[in-house]
């Protein structure tokens, strides 16, 4: 395993992505938007017509509700920003991955990386700092690899 690898270092939520190169372990990041530029933007999903089906007495429900279009649009979004990474991570020889994003938004990334990718995944935090300056990304990673 190369510890002082470059690292990929991904910060989104459900609708937004930013991505950062650390040419190496605790070097300056140096944001990368232009290799988001394929990326779709979000959208808002389609609702299903599936609803939940309540007990005639009592307060059960039986039904899974199906997620909103909100959520389908923000699934949808983050299966391609994987796909994105893998492109990404592939053409410009990344050895490490970081992911920060909010904690359902990290669950619905993690899920949707590739094998390979998950491999070099090394550090990930469940928060929400996609409008975070350079300088609070770079000390929150950080903090994140003191916690390893």
């Amino acid at each position: 395993m190369i510890e002082d690898g470059k690292t990929l270092v991904v910060v989104a939520d459900g609708r937004r992505a930013r991505l950062f190169e650390e040419p190496r372990r605790g070097g300056a990041l140096q944001e990368r938007q232009s290799w988001l530029a394929d990326l779709p933007a979000f959208q808002i999903g389609h609702a299903s017509g599936q609803g939940s089906v309540h007990d005639r007495f009592g307060h059960g429900v039986h039904a899974v509700t199906s997620d909103s279009p909100q959520e389908k649009g923000e699934h949808r979004f983050l299966v391609d920003l994987a796909h994105q990474l893998e492109l990404v991570v592939r053409k410009h020889d990344f050895d490490r991955l970081a992911i920060i994003a909010e904690p359902r938004a990290l669950g619905a990334l993690r899920g949707a990386l590739t094998t390979g990718l998950q491999r070099k995944l090394r550090e990930t935090e469940p928060a929400d700092r996609v409008s975070a300056t350079v300088e609070d990304l770079t000390r929150a990673l950080q903090a994140i690899r003191r916690a390893e």
